[in-house]
């Protein structure tokens, strides 16, 4: 099991301006931008970022989402979390996504790396 890469994910119920605002502050267009299945939100990544983005109710269960972890096996850290004391909250939309909660209360999302 290994991190590859981790992304602080911010949030807004504004995409549109969050997207032009984090754009001009980071000299770059958004690389990426997709659906959350049956959740009635959006992650538009951007270089270093990732912009989560929804109504108040819809963000609400992420509300306090810190970062996401991209890793080599989703079976695996799923494994090793349960082990060290995290607990599984679900998932960011779908299969490929792992929401948990360590033992100070901070929310991470684990996804596998394709």
């Amino acid at each position: 099991m290994g991190v590859l890469r981790a992304v602080p994910v911010v949030q807004s119920t504004n995409k549109t301006a969050a997207v032009a605002r984090y754009e001009e502050l980071l000299g770059a267009e958004a690389l990426d931008e997709f659906p959350v299945a049956d959740r009635d939100l959006v992650v538009t990544v951007l270089p270093g970022i990732s912009l989560l983005s929804g109504s108040a109710g819809a963000l609400a269960p992420f509300g306090d989402l810190r970062c996401t972890m991209f890793v080599e096996s989703l079976a695996e850290t799923a494994e090793l979390l349960a082990q060290t004391g995290w607990t599984e909250e679900g998932s960011l939309g779908d299969e490929g996504s792992l929401v948990a909660r360590d033992a100070d209360g901070n929310l991470f999302e684990f996804v596998q790396a394709t």
